[in-house]
């Protein structure tokens, strides 16, 4: 009689399954459909599914309970941890098929992550799986690569709208100066955004353009220049200018401004030109 790993590869072979050997006679096979992932949009944080249909064989009881989960990793060449599922039980039968959704959380930083690792290509994945049979208390677990159809990942992307976004890491930078205290009036203007307060979120978005271009040293600037002669430094002051301009009318001191009224979506561009300004210094403070 082969072994337990003997009869594990030779039951994958012949039917191109996951096998989870619990004995020499109990085992469950595991088919992942790749076409069968879809997204659900969350806030900053999305569900993830994976579609895996379970057909046990030579299991002691029919009707038996068991439980699935399976750790998602991003496979070679840069093989990481994503997303832990949530356990799945189910009733299973001999030779009866059974469909289960294994279910990740997917922050937006996580797909972003995964649209850079893909590069435009099919989205290839390694899952850890978990088997659990809780009457004879049997473990068994199998890694299985997946790849994702490109199509299918772009769709269900698409579908995520506008919840997906760009995320960006605020630069702390060093433990004083222009740069850190730039991060600092970031992370107020996210709150003050998260709280409703979209004027004030400006304000401490501005504050912090302001720290961003002491940070900088970028030249200065007039409009008596020749914008195509300009150098890549005077761009940047170029745009530091204009995004510094628009923040200031949250702060309606002149005729002009005293009517502005921003929505949240403008004060989020505002804070994210910001925070890309800061990612744009060079100098590591000041």
């Amino acid at each position: 009689m082969p072994g337990y790993l003997d009869n594990e590869r030779l039951v994958r072979q012949q039917t191109g399954a996951v096998v989870l050997q619990f004995d020499s006679t109990q085992y469950v096979e595991i088919r992942i459909d790749s076409t069968r992932v879809s997204l659900a949009s969350g806030f900053d944080v999305h569900r993830l599914t994976i579609a895996a249909e379970l057909l046990p064989r030579g299991l002691e009881h029919d009707n038996a309970q068991f439980e699935v989960t399976a750790e998602l990793y991003v496979s070679t060449p840069t093989w990481r941890w994503l997303a832990t599922a949530t356990p799945v039980r189910t009733s299973v039968t001999n030779h009866s098929h059974t469909t289960v959704q294994l279910a990740f959380t997917a922050t937006n930083q996580g797909l972003l992550v995964l649209e850079e690792h893909r590069a435009g290509q099919d989205l290839s994945l390694e899952l850890n799986l978990h088997g659990f049979i809780p009457f004879s208390a049997s473990f068994a677990e199998s890694r299985e690569p997946i790849r994702v159809p490109a199509s299918v990942w772009q769709t269900e992307l698409e579908r995520l709208g506008t919840s997906f976004g760009f995320a960006l890491a605020i630069p702390l930078g060093g433990p004083a100066g222009a740069q850190r205290d730039a991060a600092v009036y970031l992370q107020d203007a996210r709150r003050l955004l998260y709280d409703g307060e979209f004027d004030k979120a400006i304000g401490s978005a501005r504050q912090a353009m302001e720290r961003v271009l002491a940070a900088a040293g970028w030249p200065s600037i007039s409009k008596s220049d020749d914008l195509f002669q300009r150098s890549q430094a005077q761009r940047w002051r170029a745009i530091y200018k204009a995004a510094f301009d628009q923040a200031s009318g949250a702060e309606h001191a002149d005729e002009v401004t005293k009517d502005f009224s921003y929505s949240r979506e403008e004060a989020e561009a505002l804070i994210g030109i910001a925070a890309s300004l800061l990612r744009a210094v060079s100098a590591p403070s000041i």
